[in-house]
């Protein structure tokens, strides 16, 4: 490699200039070491092109020539095979371009050969075999093969390694061959090596100017940074004003993955660059399943957009989506644009579509107008606008069917949820929802949606929560919408509910709080009243590491205002518990440790005859093992139940020493009573056993593959099971899910649920779930479909049949999703019923 020194001494030895696009050199005096005349010639566009500003005095990048350390020699990218004779292209004026490869044939006219078009020309892969050997060259410039652990794990192996800024960084060279032509224009070929920052580029020739900043690249161009990496034919840099030009380019992109070609590609400065026919895919090299292409493709980092015109996709080599115009956002910027459209098919609804439109009206709001075709029912309008404002956020939604096919007449839809911090500590929100009917949620909601509520809630309400101080203010209502339901059978409105709640440990050993409520319930077909409840408590915790005691007393006082009846009413009632267990621990051998954890809970409550009290908002706790230490067996403050009782329960746990996982988890436990339960609910008997159900529950973890859940209720009067359920669940990895559960309540249910996710062979996957009511030998819900994939796609395409009422509605429908991984999401959200239906399933990507 020739030194700096040398490269100096020639440089008045050469002339040069730009003539016609070609460079003319002539020497000035003998040269020691003329230009070597196999090299290739050196570009002519050492200006930001014609009509550029010319250069203004600026301090340059030092140029230091010499060995350039921590780089690795450029992987050498075979040429493209060409065949001999003569080449031909059409060029923008009109004429030819021709160009001859090895002997002249001779120049004797003969019959060219005509190259037939294939008759599904886009059957043929986008990136050919050469595109991929660049790929795979390329590619071994970075740490690692960036698809390998993304396609394994669905993460990228290279993360935004943090960029180092070019500025005020020298430029270091390295050449096999050197030579100054001017003062400032210095000539380098042979295994070129540049590096500024974290910027590095690799070519066969390089001429540099200093003065400008401008370097000229030609033959085997690669330019890397920061895992992004570019290789081109020939390449123009400014180095300053960081603009760049490059044809016939092959790009990877490390942190996405991702891998393209452009026919030209410009940067007109560090936030802005165009591209000409583009192709852009995610998939691993060799993998053409899906290509974007577009004929130009201007990307705008500063806005935070990229757009195109004439884009289209292609998936499996066959075009599907059209474009003659696109958007899209390259960061979490909003822009206003089309979303991915929904898909699906029902028989209540017939074919449905919607596309929906998103006008980024301002940064912190923003309209989305929702058109939706449905061929049974008409065309549904929906719209929502979010805002963000300094201390709220929150939503407007709606939609009107002007005239519903089936039913005859106009039905809608509208939303309103609103959040507002006042401080730290103060908070209100709004959250509000109606419908026009009340078949509307089942008929034209989303069937892969969570079964929806029998009513509709809706409230306004403030908080204010600060340490051990707790106050809510609230104002609800309810809409009925199960058809199934009578307007009596709606809940009482709160017009309005008060809370104030104080807790506070005054010491390790002493605790005291209080809770008060006052509510106005409001019913439109039933009696109307106030009420007030006050509990204030006080406990003495006693905490070991091997027991515990909470005894704690309380005071509930309850009073009602009943206007339509002229009356109040009270309830002052004393509340004593104590609460106690222990924790004890057994080694068996080295690998395996045994707790067994006793615990008793004593209650009392005194009787009060509370037939008179209405019931607003109480009904019974569902009875489960939680329930053995409750105070009240009532939700709500219009019961308080008599008690005097004691609840005992053991719990066992096996855990492995090493890791502390559990194995297998045994409790049991019961309610013993020493006295009738007297307090009821209307239309309830006095309870007059004196002990309650057993109840068992077992909790097994036999190895990393299998897993079993269960729970028993066994009543001991009858001398038989009054509920059990059981869940089994085969699980390794999210390639093989089985679920199988059974669920009984004696007679109300008997119902067996089966569900799974299965790899039938690499990249499908079959998916599916069947609930059968044993008690009344219907189907409740079933599906059945296949998720398909591949490194950088997944289908989704499901069957579902559920029962949609009371009264054995069924309906069908068929949905579909397709995802191209780091670009766009088609269909309904397919992914996210499965989550909600298939135990064990979920994906984090």
């Amino acid at each position: 490699m020739a030194s700096a020194v040398a490269a100096e001494e020639s440089a008045a030895e050469w002339n040069c200039r730009s003539v016609n696009g070609e460079w003319v050199c002539n020497g000035q005096t003998q040269a020691s070491s003329p230009p070597d005349p196999a090299k290739p010639p050196v570009p002519a566009d050492t200006t930001a092109g014609a009509g550029a500003p010319p250069a203004s005095p600026r301090k340059l990048p030092p140029l230091q020539v010499g060995k350039v350390g921590g780089v690795p020699p450029a992987p050498k990218i075979e040429p493209q095979q060409i065949p001999e004779g003569w080449t031909c292209e059409a060029d923008d004026r009109g004429g030819w371009r021709c160009k001859l490869v090895g002997v002249e044939p001779g120049g004797k006219p003969h019959l060219a050969k005509i190259q037939q078009e294939p008759s599904l020309p886009w059957l043929h892969p986008t990136f050919s075999a050469y595109d991929d050997h660049v790929f795979k060259t390329l590619v071994r410039l970075l740490p690692e093969d960036p698809w390998q652990r993304y396609c394994a794990t669905g993460r990228a192996a290279l993360g935004d390694r943090p960029p180092i800024r070019p500025e005020g960084q020298p430029l270091d060279l390295e050449a096999d061959y050197s030579r100054s032509l001017t003062e400032d224009l210095v000539y380098f070929s042979g295994n070129v090596k540049v590096r500024r920052g974290g910027q590095h580029l690799w070519t066969d020739a390089l001429l540099y100017d200093g003065e400008t900043g401008i370097v000229n690249a030609w033959g085997n161009v690669i330019y890397e940074e920061n895992g992004y990496i570019f290789a081109s034919d020939n390449a123009w840099l400014d180095l300053e004003r960081g603009r760049a030009r490059m044809n016939h380019t092959h790009f990877i992109l490390g942190p996405v993955p991702a891998r393209g070609t452009t026919a030209r590609s410009r940067f007109e400065s560090e936030t802005l660059s165009r591209h000409h026919q583009v192709a852009y895919t995610t998939c691993p090299i060799g993998n053409d399943d899906w290509v974007v292409h577009a004929r130009d493709l201007k990307i705008n980092r500063e806005t935070g957009k990229a757009s195109g015109h004439h884009v289209w996709l292609e998936f499996m080599r066959v075009p599907f989506l059209y474009s003659p115009y696109f958007s899209y956002t390259i960061d979490d910027r909003r822009i206003s644009g089309f979303l991915t459209p929904r898909i699906g098919i029902s028989n209540a609804r017939g074919f449905d579509a919607a596309l929906p439109y998103y006008f980024n009206l301002a940064p912190n709001y923003d309209l989305t107008l929702i058109p939706r075709v449905m061929s049974k029912r008409g065309f549904l309008g929906g719209l929502e606008f979010r805002y963000l404002l300094r201390h709220s956020r929150g939503r407007l939604a709606g939609e009107i069917l002007p005239y519903d096919s089936v039913r005859k007449k106009i039905r809608g839809e509208v939303a309103f949820y609103n959040q507002t911090r006042f401080t730290p500590h103060w908070t209100a929100l709004a959250d509000l929802r109606y419908v026009s009917d009340k078949h509307y949620i089942n008929e034209l909601g989303d069937n892969l949606s969570i079964a929806s509520s029998r009513q509709l809630h809706s409230q306004i309400k403030t908080e204010y929560r600060q340490g051990d101080w707790y106050f809510m203010t609230r104002a609800d209502n309810w809409q009925t919408v199960d058809p199934n339901l009578s307007s009596r059978d709606k809940p009482y409105r709160r017009l309005p509910q008060m809370v104030f709640n104080y807790d506070h440990a005054f010491a390790p050993w002493l605790r005291s709080g209080w809770q008060s409520e006052f509510v106005f319930f409001q019913h439109d077909d039933r009696s109307n009243g106030h009420r007030l409840h006050l509990r204030p408590r006080v406990q003495l915790p006693w905490r070991h590491a091997a027991a515990f005691a909470i005894p704690s007393l309380a005071f509930d006082y309850t009073r009602y205002w009943l206007p339509g009846k002229g009356r109040s009413l009270s309830r002052a009632l004393p509340v004593a518990s104590l609460n106690t267990g222990l924790f004890l621990e057994k080694n068996w051998g080295r690998n395996l440790i045994q707790t067994l954890e006793p615990r008793l809970f004593y209650l009392y409550i005194p009787f009060d005859d509370q037939d008179d009290i209405p019931v607003f908002d109480t009904s019974r706790y569902d009875f489960n093992f939680s329930q053995l230490f409750r105070e009240n067996r009532f939700s709500g403050a219009d019961r308080l139940g008599d008690a005097n009782q004691i609840s005992y329960a053991l719990t066992s746990r096996f855990l492995t020493a090493d890791e502390g996982a559990e194995r297998l988890r045994l409790s049991a436990g019961q309610i013993y009573y020493f006295r009738d339960r007297r307090v009821t609910l209307p239309g309830e008997a006095v309870e007059t056993r004196n002990t309650s159900n057993i109840i068992g529950e077992l909790d097994l973890f036999p190895n990393r593959l299998f897993s079993l859940r269960s729970g028993i209720q066994w009543d001991p009067y009858d001398n038989q099971m009054d509920r059990g359920e059981a869940m089994l669940q085969y699980k390794d990895s999210d390639d093989y899910i089985a679920n199988l559960s059974y669920r009984f309540r004696r007679d109300r249910l008997k119902i067996v649920d089966g569900s799974f996710r299965w790899l039938l062979f690499q990249g499908l996957h079959a998916v599916g779930r069947w609930q059968y009511s044993l008690r009344d030998a219907i189907t409740l819900e079933s599906f059945l479909g296949v998720e398909a994939e591949s490194c950088c796609w997944r289908v989704r395409v499901i069957g579902r049949r559920f029962v949609r009422d009371v009264n054995r509605t069924t309906e069908t429908a068929v949905f579909a999703q397709l995802e191209l991984k780091g670009l766009i999401s088609l269909g309904k959200h397919v992914d996210r019923f499965l989550q909600r239906n298939i135990r064990g399933y979920g994906f984090e990507d």
